[in-house]
């Protein structure tokens, strides 16, 4: 190959030899034989190079080039180079080739006389060229450059049209098996033509021969149902032609005319390079159902707002139904609300012009008293099911019953038999949460607007029987508790005694019960000062009454004044929520109590001071002044002198004990810790001396304390007094004692005389400044509230002499 024209003549035959073959291996052999040969080499391979800068081997030659130590070699310099490469991509930051990298074409030797050549061929891979002896000129490998351009295209453009071929097996097979309806269109001298079309196209979009218009690529139709929506559609039509027409794929949501109607299909379309010219492959995947999914939900999404933020109970209802009719194809929609005062289903809410369904009591056998309370249900045709729902108006041959909880049955109806499916079904029972939770809400802020207002009420009565004649009045429509009773506990009897009941529990029960200490659950409750919710009450071992008819109650303590019972006739219909409800309410309502008591109490205070005052006041000042009188007119004064000291020492004591009372009834909340011992001899020494043949014995057995009114010693002190005033005989005996009693620790102070008058003991029952006109009423007013306000319990026993007794709680 010295000379040149026999060099031009070699190139040009491997020339010849390269050209595109069927196959990539067929393309490179052809060639990589003529190379050999012509070039007298003995070994040589054709290698594709990877995305990931590695290489493949496409053939070599002989077939025994590959344990060739030339070929090996060449092979292992090649490897080299691609990791050095690798490594040069990865820490180059700048994307440049490395300096140092080794460039084409590369040569080297193999031990005695062997030489590797290994030449690029570009986008495409290396040639590679082994030879014994001498190897080739330098001349040769300069010229051999446009050929191995040749060999890299041609094997390039086999590697494509391989790639191509497979392709197009795939797009035949998914014509064969794919579900989805699919079509080829073909774009020649701009005119687009359908090639294929599966039989699900077919039967979706109709037996299209051709594309709707000349130059779309899309054979489908867009669906008109608007003037817009078509404008819309063609625009749409119009950017997916103009991405085909360049080369993109296309991935898009589409409304399209089919052979039933309208439908929305996600279309995936690919264009493809072919010998013959542009080819599109068009899949078209049916979402229609689930486009509607998703417009529903967000309907559902925008109109459940409304529902959870309904200002009360009636539009809650409203707008329940409101939003089932824009979400559930039907004819009607109610909401029937159970009334606990009728026990019964009534229409609340109807988008019809009057109610359709009629009210359910509860004696009624009707499929809406299954559905509340329980599960959803749906009846496919009403006409023949075995459970009728009375009704009027339009024929109703569906029906979805879906429950509202505690609130009642959200009814969606239909003329047309099997009208729902499983997705309405499934929406029914999202929007009966919905609409529960609309409900709780909205009761729930109108429950404490009522409380507010009961409360308010409660505050300004004039006296507890008002105070609890008002709240009694408000309760079955303000907190949908007809069935309510009020119990005062009476520290007397130890017993809750019935104060009041609605006009629904009074016609229910007739005679409220009063409960005894230990009687069920009402007196554990109260005992306990928490508010219990009971489910069921026959389910109850502690039942005050198993065979009651109210079957489920709130019992709501009301401090230590009593308790608050709202019932209903079925089992679990009261609620957390109701609890919640009963125990705000007791709650201000213990406040209320207070607030009334103290003001009770002050104008109780008025009145004693206007009487003692007035009356007591004015009697001394009478005799003081008929003595002042007879003292002008008679020398003989002595005895009026006398008194006239008597009845002015009256007058310091009626202060005194005008103040006293003050103080008491200003520190009627004030408790404090003491000793009884220290209490007992605290009034003894206070009392005035007795006559000098009566004895006053002292015996305390107990080292207990109490809690008490810090004055409770001038309590003990006035039973000394008035004992001394009115009980003891000129000779007798008065003795004070204190014991322990289980919990309690008793004072008694006792004596054998006639005892304290009748009259006088009437200011211990009605607290009645009337009977203040002597100083042992007004001490026996002090007493009585000193151990009121000391949480204890005063009384009188006259059969053997008179023992008055304090009892009091230990501390």
């Amino acid at each position: 190959m010295a000379d040149h024209p026999h060099r031009t003549q070699i190139l040009h035959e491997i020339s010849l030899a390269i050209s595109p073959a069927e196959t990539l291996e067929s393309t490179a052999e052809t060639a990589l034989q003529a190379y050999l040969q012509k070039l007298n080499c003995t070994v040589g391979g054709v290698f594709s190079r990877r995305e990931d800068g590695g290489y493949d081997r496409v053939i070599a030659r002989p077939a025994a080039a590959v344990d060739d130590p030339v070929y090996l070699a060449a092979r292992d310099r090649l490897v080299e180079r691609a990791a050095g490469d690798t490594k040069d991509d990865e820490s180059d930051t700048d994307n440049e080739a490395d300096t140092n990298a080794e460039s084409f074409p590369i040569v080297g030797e193999v031990g005695e006389g062997g030489h590797y050549y290994l030449f690029e061929l570009c986008e495409f891979g290396v040639l590679l060229l082994g030879t014994r002896g001498s190897g080739l000129p330098a001349a040769v490998i300069d010229a051999l450059g446009p050929l191995n351009d040749k060999l890299a295209t041609a094997c390039a453009a086999t590697a494509a049209e391989a790639t191509l071929r497979n392709e197009r097996r795939r797009f035949e097979a998914l014509f064969t098996t794919i579900q989805e309806p699919m079509v080829t269109v073909s774009l020649t001298d701009g005119q687009a033509t359908i090639t294929r079309r599966n039989e699900a196209f077919e039967t979706t979009f109709g037996d299209a021969t051709s594309t709707t218009e000349g130059s779309r690529l899309e054979p489908t139709i867009p669906a008109t149902d608007s003037e817009e929506t078509a404008r819309g559609d063609e625009t749409e039509t119009a950017d997916i032609d103009a991405q085909l027409t360049d080369g993109q794929p296309v991935t898009a949501e589409v409304s399209r005319q089919t052979t039933a109607g309208s439908g929305d299909f996600l279309l995936r379309a690919v264009p493809v390079t072919t010998a013959t010219g542009r080819e599109f492959f068009l899949l078209y995947v049916d979402i229609t159902d689930e486009k509607r999914r998703r417009r529903t939900l967000a309907s559902l999404y925008t109109e459940s707002q409304a529902v959870l933020t309904s200002e009360d109970r009636q539009a809650a209802c409203e707008r329940t139904i409101d939003t089932a009719m824009a979400v559930i194809d039907a004819s009607v929609a109610e909401v029937q609300l159970y009334d606990r005062a009728t026990d019964a289903l009534t229409p609340a809410a109807t988008t019809a012009d009057e109610p359709v369904f009629a009210a359910a009591s509860g004696d009624d056998e009707t499929p809406l008293w299954a559905v509340y309370g329980g599960e959803t249900r749906c009846i496919d045709q009403l006409s023949t099911a075995d459970d009728s729902i009375a009704h009027t108006g339009p024929v109703i041959e569906s029906v979805l019953l879906c429950p509202l909880s505690d609130h009642g049955v959200l009814v969606i109806a239909d003329e047309r038999p099997r009208a729902f499916d499983e997705t309405d079904i499934q929406l029914g029972r999202l929007l009966s949460t919905l609409g529960n939770i609309g409900l709780t809400r909205a009761q729930r802020t109108q429950s404490l607007e009522a409380v507010q207002a009961i409360t308010q009420e409660a505050v300004t009565a004039e006296a507890k029987p008002a105070m609890v004649d008002a709240v009694l009045e408000q309760l079955p429509t303000a907190l949908n508790f007809p069935i309510t009773g009020l119990w005062e506990y009476d520290q007397i009897d130890d017993r809750l005694t019935p104060l009041g009941m609605t006009e629904q529990a009074f016609d229910l029960l007739r005679s409220p019960p009063a409960f005894e200490r230990g009687d069920g659950i009402a007196w554990d409750a109260f005992e306990r000062g928490e508010t219990e919710l009971v489910g069921d009450i026959a389910a109850r071992p502690d039942a005050y009454n198993e065979n009651s008819a109210v079957r489920s109650e709130v019992i709501a303590p009301i401090g230590e004044f009593g308790i608050l019972m709202a019932g209903a006739v079925r089992p679990q219909n009261l609620t957390d929520a109701d609890r919640s409800i009963a125990d705000t309410l007791t709650s201000n309502l213990e406040t209320a109590i207070q607030l009334v008591d103290s003001r009770e109490e002050l104008q109780l205070l008025e009145a004693v001071f206007d009487r003692v005052l007035r009356h007591n006041l004015r009697n001394d000042l009478t005799v003081i002044k008929g003595y002042a009188n007879a003292i002008a007119e008679d020398c003989e004064t002595a005895a009026y002198a006398a008194d006239i000291i008597e009845h002015c020492e009256n007058l310091e004591r009626t202060a005194a004990n005008a103040r006293t009372m003050r103080e008491v009834v200003q520190t009627r909340e004030q408790r404090q810790q003491v000793d009884i011992d220290t209490v007992v001899a605290d009034a003894v020494e206070m009392a005035p001396d007795p006559p000098a043949a009566v004895d006053i014995s002292v015996d305390i057995e107990t080292a207990a304390t109490v809690l008490a009114h810090p004055k409770l010693p001038v309590a003990i002190t006035q039973l000394i007094e008035n004992a001394l005033e009115h009980a003891v005989d000129d000779d007798g005996e008065l003795r004070v004692t204190a014991t322990e009693a289980g919990d309690d620790v008793v004072i008694e102070v006792s004596d054998d005389g006639p005892g304290i008058p009748t009259t006088e003991l009437t200011v211990i029952d009605g607290h009645d400044e009337s009977a203040l006109e002597h100083g042992s009423g007004v001490g026996l007013w002090l007493i009585d509230r000193i151990v009121d306000y000391s949480d204890g319990q005063l009384t009188f026993d006259n059969s053997d002499g008179t023992t008055a007794r304090i009892t009091l709680g230990a501390a």
